[in-house]
């Protein structure tokens, strides 16, 4: 390999310790969560609180008791639980996994946006979004909304949009709450929350803390972090708002992956999963958010408008027989939006919107085997404007029509080593056509058909010899809802018709328009209230990623699969609740084969192996200030990998790397409250 290779590699070697190209799911996969609540009121598929009823399209909600449980400790493993959503892990820290939604597999993160309190998570780079900025305590709510958002939040939503709404206040309206959570764990793992609230009629007062070491699965996979934040918000008579902040400091081991090689007999994954390639890897990451919120009335209709600010600053190292690399990047985002509901007559309404980015990278890697470094600095500009009718045609039938027009200006200058410069200014547009019906006896039909786009961002820019096109997709899904008392049950197709894909390519260490390609799929999911004390809840997916044309190092790749993309995806749970104060939650997971990184001739004799995971809680009550809960997650111990990648392009044999996954992890906690 020589050193343009390495200055090249270089790029993904930071991208997957962030949660790049190659993150993903958390290693320890948790207790599966009932499906969602369907009747609550919900606000990430209009951008507006919007009934979840009156939505274009079904937004599934997992509540504050779903959360806690659930045997997950992070979002992503939460999320894994959920139909038609997998994890990808590249580093060993689960709040580093990557999520995908409906098989984009290792551009996952690129089109699925995760939200907080409904501001955007997704870092303007190949690094995933880190969760653990919000302790899972802290959530009040998860709302996923499966399929595009693009008319409502601009690119990057072709797969669907998560928005994590914290917690205000105390649930049960104390002026004064505070509480405290110790726990321990498998791998030395040590971790504290803190949470405290003061409200009354005008003003809500927030703030929490968390404090987590752990060793984690694999040598050198040590984990420091710590995170804070607060908020503070004054309501009136004709809307409130909000001010808050935010804090991440992380610094992670990075244990590399394990070699298999057949030829060679060599298979460290199944003689030393534990084991570390890269001993000295590591990434130090600090992150800073702080915003303000509004909602006002004005008129018959209300107001919602937002400015944030986030800053990330990343140093890292890794260690090669080739050299030594080091990356610092400073990254440093402002994000605002304005939207305005109007409801007219009592059952249509008008919301119409802007919103903006302004996004600078400066970001350089220095080698030990060469004296010039890499450095280079990317700004992009991001406007979008975007309107959304509904109407309720009959007192059954809704139809929301919806369209967005975005303007994006990327700036890349290279100041010093490999690269290029470009500057380059694109216009594009989206729409959405949607209906609803209810079809009585608690059956309800709905479809929607638009077109999404999804933008490069900043590391994807570098080390291409011609600025990327902007992916779009034309988009197309059908769905059949039920619900009684006891169940409820939702059915769907979808299918994705992708031009321009973006995607990394490992082999070239750079980003590139992948030929046309296609994601289609069913999706099942139900719940049942068996017993007033024993709830079922269960989901089943099937999800076919392809390309629909094109050649790869001469191979015809017309409908081989896309990497990194399970098939089949299944979460199974159960729950019984004896008593107000005891609880016992079981749930198994079963996750597919999936082709492996760089396999897109679809040759490899070796694919991602299938598993089965069986993960179980349970939490008792002592009283109203005391209560302790108990998590095992892969209770049987099973060996299995999210990510791995293949040696070459071509060909059924050769060597491949893994990425093992943790085995049996407990966690117990005790919780105080006052």
């Amino acid at each position: 390999m020589n050193a343009r290779l390495i200055r090249r590699a270089s790029l993904f070697v930071w991208a997957m310790p962030t949660l790049a190209a190659a993150q993903s799911v958390s290693s320890e996969t948790p207790a599966s969560s009932p499906v969602p609540e369907l009747g609550s009121v919900t606000v990430t598929a209009s951008r507006v609180p919007v009934a979840n009823d009156d939505q274009p399209v079904q937004v599934s909600v997992l509540t504050e008791d779903q959360i806690r449980r659930s045997s997950a400790t992070t979002v992503q493993e939460l999320l894994s639980t959920q139909t038609g959503i997998h994890t990808i892990d590249s580093t060993g820290a689960a709040d580093q996994a990557m999520v995908d939604m409906r098989g984009f597999g290792l551009s996952g993160s690129g089109n699925t946006l995760i939200l907080i309190d409904g501001v955007p998570q997704n870092n303007n780079d190949l690094s995933t979004p880190v969760l653990g900025a919000v302790p899972l305590s802290r959530i009040e709510r998860i709302e996923i909304v499966r399929g595009s958002g693009s008319v409502q939040y601009g690119g990057g939503t072709t797969g669907g949009v998560i928005n994590i709404l914290t917690k205000r206040g105390s649930a049960d309206g104390e002026p004064v709450a505070a509480s405290v959570t110790g726990s321990v764990g498998s791998h030395q793992r040590r971790q504290v929350d803190a949470a405290f609230s003061l409200q009354n009629e005008h003003i809500t007062v927030d703030a929490y803390g968390q404090s987590l070491r752990t060793d984690n699965y694999r040598d050198n996979n040590r984990e420091q972090r710590d995170s804070g934040g607060g908020s503070i918000t004054f309501r009136h008579d004709n809307g409130q708002i909000r001010l808050y902040a935010r804090t991440m400091h992380q610094k992670l081991g990075l244990p590399g992956p394990r070699l298999v090689d057949p030829a060679a007999g060599i298979n460290q994954y199944r003689d030393d999963p534990r084991g570390t390639s890269t001993p000295d890897d590591y990434v130090d990451t600090q992150t800073d958010a702080f915003g303000i919120q509004v909602e006002q009335r004005i008129g018959a209709g209300m107001l919602y408008a937002e400015m944030n600010q986030r800053d990330k600053t990343l140093h890292g190292f890794t260690g090669s027989a080739y050299g030594d690399i080091w990356r610092d990047q400073d990254l440093d985002e402002r994000t605002g939006s304005l939207r305005y509901l109007l409801p007219i007559a009592e059952k249509h309404a008008l919301i119409v919107g802007a919103d903006m980015l302004d996004s600078d990278l400066d970001a350089s890697n220095t080698y030990s085997s060469s004296p010039l470094a890499d450095a280079w600095r990317a700004k992009q500009r991001r406007r979008g404007v975007f309107a959304e009718v509904q109407v309720q045609a009959t007192e059954t039938t809704r139809i929301t029509l919806g369209g967005r027009r975005q303007y994006a200006n990327d700036d890349l200058k290279t100041l010093s080593g490999y690269g290029g410069n470009a500057d380059v200014t694109r216009r594009l547009g989206a729409w959405q056509l949607a209906l609803r019906q209810e079809l009585g006896a608690g059956f309800s039909f709905y479809g929607k058909a638009g077109r999404s786009f999804r933008f490069a961002n900043s590391d994807e820019t570098l080390y291409v010899s011609t600025p990327l096109q902007p992916q779009t997709s034309m988009d197309k899904e059908l769905g059949i809802l039920w619900r009684s008392e006891a169940s409820s049950a939702r059915l769907t197709w979808f299918r994705y018709d992708l031009t321009n894909e973006i995607q990394y390519n490992p082999l070239t260490f750079s980003n590139v328009n992948l030929d046309p390609t296609r994601r289609q799929g069913i999706e099942l999911e139900g719940e049942h209230q068996l017993t007033p004390s024993v709830s079922l809840n269960g989901n089943l997916s099937w999800t076919q990623a392809t390309f629909r044309s094109g050649t790869a190092n001469g191979v015809n790749l017309t409908g081989n699969t896309v990497p990194l993309v399970p098939k089949w995806m299944a979460n199974v749970g159960a729950t019984w609740r004896p008593t107000d104060k005891l609880f016992l939650s079981l749930a198994g997971q079963y996750v597919g084969k999936a082709r492996m990184d760089n396999d897109q001739a679809n040759q490899f004799d070796h694919q991602l192996d299938d598993y089965f995971l069986v993960n179980g809680k349970v939490g008792y009550a002592f009283n109203k200030h005391v209560s302790g809960t108990l998590a095992v997650n892969n209770l049987f111990d099973r060996e299995y990998a999210t990510y791995g990648i293949r040696s070459g392009s071509t060909g059924g044999s050769g060597s491949y790397y893994l990425y093992p996954a943790s085995g049996r992890t407990v966690l117990a906690s005790v919780t105080l409250r006052y």
